[in-house]
């Protein structure tokens, strides 16, 4: 076997491994509680409408409820499909067989990022994000280098699977529009007239997956409407920050904190790119810059938005490594460069294995953003003791995410306030009351312990003696 294929064929196994060994290790942050509800929702036969106002786009809840129809309802099938994009992330280097970069080396940083990897095992839409458009500047890059347009067709599908992801896509698309502007006169090369059956087979497949996605298969014909209107409240939260705002600096002091080694690598990427005037480099030159401006200008932060500076700053990293030439050190900066790349892969896999099988929740690890506490898995370990065939539960909360997934197949009903009266009690074997909705007063006759939700929520658990 040849030493490529022995490579190729490593990268995939510990690609795998990686993202998909203990899924279950890390407790359910509150967005994969709610994500797991679209996706139940629809495997159960209420279908999915999209919300313009809460919550992103369609496809990952499909993609979800697929995962559960195959696998059945558990941590493994709710993140195995940010698990499985994940894994197409690294291989894409050796998919695309760039001479910009070595391949190996680039699958080799996007596999061992703290950030990628973490995000990786996280049932949120960013990782699918993220690895369309990375998709999408390929096949741009690729209409600018041929000046043909034989990769219209996937441009126009990663467009579509991004506006289906996330209202972010328009700054992908903007960054796109910005390296079209720049490459205008190889645009203007492309014969369009010889080459229209691909610019209507491209529009056909953006129009159909849109229209299917935001319509869910054609059953919510207000979907194309809302899906435009959400623009404006996701405009509206960025801008403000919805309670999330945080200051420029805060993706940079991620990256100085996880990977200052591949950033530091990037930047001798950048300068290569800029020298080379290569197409390709300087198009994620591009992806790496405006991302990490815009994302760093707009209030509304959250750490999971790290990963689209991140990603590009692997294949930048790469770019970097590439052309650094080495054979012109001395035998002391030799040294010092071989010494400076090991202590930086040690410093990456260090972080990457202690913050995705050891630290994976805990306040301490910067990926895990306002995250649900263990303690809810010893609650829902007490309920699943307590609970009988006919039990009902009641939840009396305004926050329980990620609750309903740990009680999925009970019969639970909720109340986002204290609005009972202690008649009704004997109505419920078992209660979930936020802790300060909870009057011990009034529950003599019942058990009753307290677990944590997370920081600053407590929930009780309450049930007859």
């Amino acid at each position: 076997m040849k030493k490529e294929s022995i490579l190729i064929i490593v990268i995939i196994i510990l690609a795998v491994i990686s993202r998909l060994a203990f899924l279950d290790l890390r407790v359910l942050h509150h967005d994969e509680g709610v994500n797991y509800f679209f996706a139940k929702n629809i495997i159960s036969g209420y279908g999915y409408q999209y919300n313009p106002l809460n919550y992103h786009g369609p496809l990952y809840f499909f993609v979800l409820a697929l995962s559960f129809l195959i696998f059945g309802i558990s941590e493994f099938s709710l993140r195995a499909p940010a698990a499985l994009f994940g894994i197409a992330l690294v291989l894409l280097p050796l998919i695309w067989k760039r001479n910009e970069f070595n391949r190996y080396i680039a699958s080799l940083l996007l596999l061992i990022s703290p950030s990628l990897l973490y995000y990786s095992r996280y049932s949120i839409h960013e990782i699918a994000f993220v690895l369309f458009s990375l998709v999408l500047v390929y096949a741009f890059t690729k209409i600018l280098e041929t000046k043909n347009i034989k990769k219209l067709p996937l441009f126009a599908v990663s467009l579509a699977f991004l506006f289906a992801l996330k209202e972010t896509a328009i700054i992908t698309l903007f960054i796109v529009f910005m390296s079209g502007l720049i490459n205008l006169k190889r645009i203007k090369k492309i014969n369009f007239r010889e080459e229209y059956h691909l610019i209507f087979a491209s529009v056909f497949l953006f129009a159909f997956i849109y229209v299917l996605l935001f319509t869910s298969f054609f059953t919510n014909p207000y979907g194309i409407a809302d899906s435009v209107r959400g623009f404006l409240p996701w405009t509206d939260r960025g801008v403000e920050g919805a309670g999330h705002d945080k200051p420029f600096y805060y993706y940079f002091l991620i990256l100085l904190k996880y990977e200052w080694s591949i950033f530091i690598l990037s930047l001798f990427g950048l300068y290569f790119a800029y020298k080379s005037k290569n197409i390709f480099s300087l198009n994620i030159s591009l992806l790496f810059l405006l991302n990490f401006i815009i994302y760093s200008i707009i209030p509304y932060k959250t750490p999971w938005l790290t990963i689209n500076i991140t990603a590009p700053m692997c294949l930048l990293a790469a770019v970097g490594l590439k052309n650094i030439e080495i054979n012109k050190f001395n035998k002391n900066h030799k040294t010092l460069f071989y010494l400076f790349i090991l202590i930086g892969m040690i410093y990456l896999i260090y972080f990457s294995f202690t913050l995705n099988f050891i630290n994976t929740w805990q306040k301490e690890n910067k990926f895990a953003y306002v995250h649900t506490d263990k303690d809810i898995i010893n609650l829902a370990d007490e309920v699943n003791q307590i609970y009988k065939k006919d039990s009902v539960i009641l939840i009396i909360s305004d926050v329980y995410w990620p609750l309903p997934f740990y009680l999925h197949g009970k019969n639970v009903s909720y109340l986002e306030e204290y609005n009972i009266a202690k008649k009704d009690f004997d109505k419920y074997d078992i209660m979930i009351i936020k802790d300060k909705f909870f009057d011990a007063s009034k529950f003599p006759e019942y058990n009753y312990e307290s677990y944590r939700l997370r920081e600053g929520v407590e929930l009780i658990l309450v049930w007859e003696r």
